[in-house]
């Protein structure tokens, strides 16, 4: 990670932009269609939410395709223009801009420049998904800070929030105030009816310690009505996937716990294999680190249940 108070080197699109204090949401981009859907997305949620969007792109991941008409050093001159075109086709207040250097070292200082409420990115659907997603390194942002993350398949429909579904495993947690205020904004907004899945342990103890876990973990404010699944299933992320399909739901919320993001192979976790097969978008909220004191054992990565990554 960065060092503290690293300025990350802007190139490119100088922010000359004077907007009124705003909420933020950055958006991680490099032009994809996944990439375009995501900011398209973000969009619709920044609207009613009276957030600006900053479309972020990382000079590092300028990688060309094989069939590709034009050069490295072609891409590098015209992509500032094409950053600040699609900014300007924003529905909403937006800017650009270009961070050239080392995703790993800068993305503390970036969310420190920016501060932002959610950083969105696009979710690409692939055979080595892994790999994909320690390219975008996005997640590695979930180990040291409390800024939630969208993840946004290509295809995604730009649909509201109405239908929210929210997976737990079973065990208690709790989620940061910024992480816990974005969801309570998106509960307020758009009113959603939210159900909660749990697919660990018998239905008649889980429903009552899945709702009380929830009520306690910080995540909601006031009343909430909610509805609980608990479906059978062989494997967890086929609960949550069904669920998700039988309750025509538009958004999956999960949370990330920090021990399972420190130790094992993200490739073997539920998140991962929910991630391969949802064509809704994936809202991850990092869990406090509250949750040392009441998460019990340790349990090796395999046993975990995880709505976790």
């Amino acid at each position: 990670m960065g060092q503290a108070g690293r300025e990350p080197h802007l190139w490119g699109i100088p922010e000359t932009r004077n907007y009124p204090a705003m909420d933020t949401i950055v958006v991680l981009t490099d032009l994809s269609p996944a990439a375009e859907q995501a900011r398209r997305y973000a969009a619709q949620v920044a609207a009613p939410l009276g957030a600006r969007v900053v479309l972020l792109h990382l000079s590092q991941e300028l990688t060309l395709p094989s069939n590709a008409t034009e050069t490295s050093a072609e891409v590098r001159r015209t992509l500032p223009a094409k950053l600040q075109a699609l900014a300007d086709d924003m529905l909403v207040p937006t800017s650009a801009a270009i961070i050239d250097g080392n995703f790993d070292e800068d993305i503390d200082a970036i969310i420190e420049r920016y501060n932002p409420m959610l950083l969105v990115l696009g979710l690409t659907q692939t055979n080595s998904y892994f790999e994909a997603l320690l390219a975008n390194r996005a997640l590695n942002t979930l180990r040291y800070n409390t800024c939630p993350i969208m993840l946004v398949p290509a295809s995604a429909a730009l649909a509201p929030p109405y239908r929210v579904v929210l997976a737990v495993d079973g065990e208690a947690f709790a989620v940061p105030a910024p992480a816990a205020g974005l969801f309570n904004e998106v509960l307020s907004t758009w009113a959603p009816e939210l159900a909660v899945v749990n697919t660990v342990g018998s239905a008649a103890k889980a429903s009552i310690a899945a709702l009380q876990q929830v009520q306690a973990s910080g995540l909601l404010r006031g009343e909430q009505r909610l509805s609980f699944q608990q479906p059978v299933v062989s494997a967890p992320e086929d609960g949550i996937l069904r669920v998700l399909n039988e309750q025509r739901g538009s958004l999956l919320v999960m949370v990330a716990r920090r021990r399972s993001l420190l130790g094992q192979l993200f490739h073997r976790s539920v998140t991962a294999r929910v991630l391969r097969n949802t064509t809704v978008p994936v809202l991850l909220l990092p869990a406090a680190d509250t949750e040392a004191a009441v998460a019990g054992k340790p349990q090796p990565a395999d046993e975990l249940f995880v709505p976790l990554v």
